[in-house]
């Protein structure tokens, strides 16, 4: 997973008291800072800053907790016509009221939901329980990092950070059932549904680079790189650093405890005496043995933050868990768990443990040879959508198709492919046949809603489906394209149905 709860969330646990009064919200007590912090954490994901270890709770005046209070405002204001849209509605469909929060929760925010968490971009989620605005206080909003699915049952995995360092569960039907609407969470609490929120990530303010802190009791002088702390250890040192006594922020008593000791990814150190330059990932600092490196690694000379003496033994023996590497000439991706290097097979097993390649940190050759390695992560393997039963695809436009796969439904020979329009829409819909020895075209619109044709069995290994679109002056534009026809089951009946445009 890219996002970590133990990693990526903070360590102490959502217990601020608020009574929120916004202009034009109807608002009164909320649980906590639940936004803030999803927010908050979102933004430390985004820049790849560590989270602070403290796990006692930051009082108010704390830069953490103004900040993750900040935070939670920006939640609410940017998400509160969501929240209004699932508070109004009922959770079945009606004729007033559209499909109702169930079927938007599945058939709306789920495969929106999937397709970010499928990039690895984890996602800030609205949970809602309320029915009016006084009840908002009921409602919650968490992290949302990964999923599972099947036909019968849907989990996504979560950081509630009412628990700190844990994963948690929402599980409900995948499909839409009367009987058993309920999103169900590990700790047993009952929503009626969730949204993905909008976000845009920020960076806190008292985590630039630069930054100069001190507690207000406390001499110490703390200079900020990479999310990190680093004690100024005395004025000529500050001086000789080039840094600014008027720059330096005085925090109330405690404050400095909430910033992290050590660094986050793709940071460039070295210190003040000292010509060795190091990049960090996951804690860890990896040398790098000369300019032309830095220059091939994506750096520049400008990029190196100067630390105080003695700064780098704050750094990790070895990367925290979660952290992806590999060297820059060799192709392995090592994978860190449970303080071992892992091998990570395949493509198709990093996209199934939820990872990003523009977070692999890519180091110098043989800088992973010290670290201690363990067995090869098992490889996986990822259902292509001809290997399910049903499932939903995405456009590029954004639009959705349900699919569905009827195995034996023809002779064995034989794929036929359905193409339905959904309800509602009369636009031209297409899905285009293409095999090495022809192509054939399926369409839907207006009044005729369904179409079907098909292609024989020795077609499908070089075969393509091509959806298109008809859109603006009835030009007609490719939106999507299958492959893996091969994959289909014997005698199969692929119904396709658009269900928004």
């Amino acid at each position: 997973m890219s996002f970590r709860p133990s990693r990526d969330g903070f360590a102490f646990r959502n217990a601020f008291v608020n009574h929120i009064k916004i202009a034009g919200l109807p608002i009164t007590d909320t649980r906590g800072r639940c936004g803030g912090m999803a927010f908050a954490a979102l933004d430390h994901w985004h820049h790849r800053l560590p989270v602070p270890g403290a796990s006692a709770l930051p009082p108010d005046g704390n830069p953490v907790a103004d900040y993750v209070y900040d935070r939670l405002i920006t939640s609410i204001v940017d998400n509160w016509p969501m929240y209004f849209q699932f508070m109004r509605t009922p959770d079945h469909p009606t004729t007033l009221n559209g499909i109702g929060v169930a079927r938007m929760t599945r058939e709306e925010q789920l495969p929106q939901l999937k397709q970010l968490l499928d990039q690895g971009l984890p996602q800030p989620l609205g949970l809602v329980q309320s029915r009016d605005p006084g009840a908002f206080g009921n409602d919650h909003q968490v992290v949302a990092y990964g999923y599972e699915q099947d036909d019968a049952r849907t989990r996504v995995f979560i950081w509630d950070n009412r628990y700190p360092g844990r994963e948690h569960t929402l599980e409900f039907k995948t499909a839409y059932d009367p009987a058993d609407r309920a999103v169900r969470e590990s700790n047993g609490d009952e929503w009626r549904g969730f949204f993905v929120e909008r976000y845009a990530p920020r960076l806190p303010w008292y985590l630039a680079d630069g930054k100069l802190l001190s507690d207000r009791s406390d001499a110490r002088i703390y200079v900020v790189h990479g999310g990190a702390k680093f004690w100024v250890t005395s004025p000529p040192e500050f001086d000789r650093l080039g840094l600014r006594w008027n720059e330096v922020v005085e925090l109330p008593d405690g404050s400095t405890g909430y910033v992290a000791d050590v660094p986050g990814d793709h940071v460039l150190l070295r210190e003040i005496d000292r010509p060795e330059v190091y990049v960090t990932y996951g804690g860890h600092g990896f040398h790098i043995p000369d300019p032309d490196t830095l220059v091939r690694l994506g750096f520049s000379w400008s990029d190196v933050r100067v630390l105080p003496r003695d700064s780098l033994r704050a750094l990790r023996p070895v990367p925290v868990d979660g952290t992806v590497l590999r060297e820059e000439h060799r192709d392995p991706v090592y994978l860190v768990v449970d303080g071992v290097l892992r091998h990570v097979p395949d493509p198709v097993t990093f996209t199934a443990l939820g990872l990003r390649w523009d977070r692999v940190g890519v180091v110098p050759d043989d800088a992973l040879a010290a670290l201690p390695k363990g067995a090869p992560m098992p490889a996986s393997h990822l259902p292509t959508w001809s290997e399910r039963s049903a499932g939903q695809l995405i456009t590029r436009d954004h639009d959705a198709v349900d699919y569905r796969i009827e195995a034996g439904a023809k002779p064995a020979d034989e794929v036929e492919f359905v193409l339905n329009l959904g309800t509602g829409l009369t636009w031209r819909k297409e899905l285009g046949l293409h095999a090495k020895d022809g192509d054939w075209t399926i369409a839907v619109q207006d009044a005729k809603r369904s179409d079907a044709n098909g292609l024989y069995r020795y077609q499908l290994p070089d075969g393509q489906l091509r959806l298109r679109k008809a859109k603006l002056f009835g030009a007609v534009t490719g939106v999507l394209e299958l492959n893996d026809l091969d994959r289909l089951p014997a005698g199969a009946r692929v119904t396709f149905t658009w269900v928004r445009d």
